[in-house]
């Protein structure tokens, strides 16, 4: 059927069967209900853009078709590329492609909010820094939240403007020295894997070798007393300056640079699979490794390799923020007053933090950011935890964070590896048991198929089909809740939430994540206080613009992995705005 033979009355049926009732049909495109006269993030009137409509027929389960409208990043932003600057500077798992923050950036806020600050940009889920990096470029400031040590070092490196001179000293520094260690295990910088992972079955001798001799060059280099600003030229040194950067700065920019490339070359020189997103010893491996064929023998050139590759991206971002042309140092070295002042990028401010999208209180930015996006892990279908553990280990002690192993992996959302025992629920535990609302309000909302969904899969004959029960419920009724409160309680009133979720399929239950995370987020005042860890009103809560989708192509998560929990092919944009006038 096509749009131009639906009449009004079938169109509303089709949106109201799609949970997008609201939004409005118009030459061809949806409409969602965006009422930007209310968006503080931007001090220009817009028109409300509209999106390609798209029948989509697994939606809800009734097999029927409905509209919903696709938000295609890749055509909407005028990136091209995912791995242009620093995106893609460090193996990171599911990563969020760039485009997807490009576009609602520059969309949905202008270079300076209603206040006449530059607004800014909160992801609860931070990851590998995508939305920073993108925040930075546009002029915004940026709030992070990261759970994971090594995704916040990540997030500092790929965000951060390095001087291109000292990245040049340092690269030729590190490189010399690495050519004068020993060819030897040097212990005093050897590393002790906590718990029950073994070192010697991750990584061969020679791996640990040659990782001993880079950590003594990395951690000699950082221990030392050095200048850095002599590395400068002219426009550099009045460039940081202005920012008013101290030689500590921009000590820390280069260190965490440094430690971010021993990870690198930990992922390249593990026995892990690096084709499997959690760390596996695969038979593809073993194979590899009794051949003489792994790892890399060149190890001190791998690691060379990646300083190199990571310089290059990092000079992208300076040339991005700080465009050649306009600052080729001229005849005093000078950089004029006005040229900072009209570059937008130049003192937008990257504030990545190791905290909990869970529990996070950044106090001086409650009900201050201007727009939240964030794109959480995917329920059960990743072990994020045993993605980058390897990678840790090696650099636990040059973190500038302190971070204990066992509370990380147990506190990471979308594990699979609750553990049930300390759970003081009656299984299989429900939604409902933490509603506060009427039961009329609880039936009117998609939570009632997720109890369902929960209780299907505790019944279910898989192997730890109970525990995997718990983890669905845990997802939605603590994880979820409680991240998008705290979302919340730090947006300013009319400020616009995009939550990006994928869906997928466990104990053979089909889980519609974004129905499900819609009726979370507009009830929040619903729910047991005790459990969101918010003091809202009932019925408090975000209003829910609409629901569109967006088709996943490669996003560097799936690639051999097992497909028991399910093949997920699309993600789901909900779109959601705190109400203009809420507390």
């Amino acid at each position: 059927m096509s749009s131009d033979d639906r009449n009004g009355s079938a169109d509303d049926l089709y949106l109201q069967r799609s949970g997008t009732h609201g939004m409005r049909i118009e030459d061809g495109k949806l409409y969602p209900d965006f009422q930007l006269s209310t968006n503080p993030a931007s001090n220009i009137e817009q028109e409300s853009p509209g999106y390609a409509i798209k029948e989509f027929d697994i939606f809800g389960g009734d097999k029927e078709k409905v509209l919903i409208p696709e938000m295609d990043f890749r055509k909407l932003s005028n990136i091209s590329s995912t791995t242009y600057i620093t995106h893609g500077i460090h193996k990171h798992p599911a990563v969020f492609i760039p485009q997807i923050p490009d576009y609602l950036i520059n969309t949905f806020t202008s270079e300076q909010n209603r206040d006449g600050n530059r607004p800014l940009v909160l992801d609860p889920f931070n990851g590998s820094g995508t939305s920073g990096i993108e925040s930075k470029v546009a002029g915004r400031d940026y709030l992070g939240i990261e759970i994971n040590p090594l995704s916040k070092l990540v997030s500092e490196v790929s965000t951060t403007p390095i001087p291109p001179s000292v990245l040049r000293d340092v690269e030729y520094e590190i490189v010399d020295r690495l050519a004068k260690t020993e060819d030897r295990v040097y212990t005093e910088y050897d590393v002790t894997f906590p718990g029950r992972t073994q070192k010697e079955h991750w990584f061969e001798q020679r791996a640990v070798r040659d990782l001993t001799r880079i950590r003594k060059v990395v951690s000699e280099y950082i221990d030392e007393d050095r200048i850095h600003f002599d590395s400068l030229t002219e426009t550099e040194d009045s460039i940081l300056r202005d920012l008013a950067t101290k030689e500590a700065d921009l000590a820390g920019m280069v260190n965490r640079w440094l430690v971010l490339m021993i990870a690198n070359t930990v992922f390249g020189v593990s026995n892990a699979d690096p084709k499997v997103s959690k760390a596996h010893k695969s038979s593809t491996m073993r194979e590899k490794i009794d051949a003489g064929e792994h790892p890399e023998k060149r190890i001190l050139q791998l690691y060379a390799t990646h300083l190199h590759q990571s310089r290059e991206k990092l000079l992208d971002l300076w040339e991005k923020i700080y465009d050649k042309r306009e600052y080729a140092d001229s005849t005093d070295g000078a950089v004029s007053q006005s040229i900072l002042r009209e570059n937008r990028a130049h003192k937008a401010e990257v504030d990545i933090r190791l905290g909990d999208a869970r529990t996070f209180d950044v106090r001086d930015e409650k009900r201050l950011a201007d727009l939240a996006l964030t794109s959480p892990p995917y329920i059960n279908a990743i072990n994020y935890y045993r993605g980058t553990k390897l990678r840790l280990f090696w650099i636990s002690d040059l973190l500038e964070d302190y971070f204990d192993a066992t509370q990380l992996r147990q506190s990471m959302v979308g594990t699979n590896s609750a553990q049930i025992s300390n759970t003081n629920r009656e299984l299989p535990a429900s939604i409902r048991d933490i509603w506060t609302g009427t039961t009329e309000e609880y039936e009117k909302t998609s939570l009632t198929t997720l109890d369902e969904d929960i209780r299907a899969i505790h019944e279910g004959a898989l192997s730890e089909a109970k525990r995997r029960a718990f983890t669905t419920w845990r997802f939605f009724a603590e994880d979820m809740l409680q991240s998008i409160c705290r979302t919340y309680e730090h947006l300013k009133p009319g400020a616009y939430f995009f939550l990006i979720i994928g869906e997928n399929t466990i104990g053979g239950r089909h889980i519609q994540s974004h129905k499900f995370v819609a009726d979370i987020a507009k009830n929040l005042g619903r729910f047991d206080s005790d459990i969101s860890g918010a003091e809202l009103d009932n019925p408090e809560g975000f209003r829910v613009v609409g629901i569109a989708i967006d088709e996943i192509s490669t996003r560097d998560l799936f690639e051999h992995r097992n497909h028991r929990s399910g093949v997920i092919e699309h993600e789901w944009v909900v779109m959601l705005q705190k109400p203009s006038s809420s507390g």
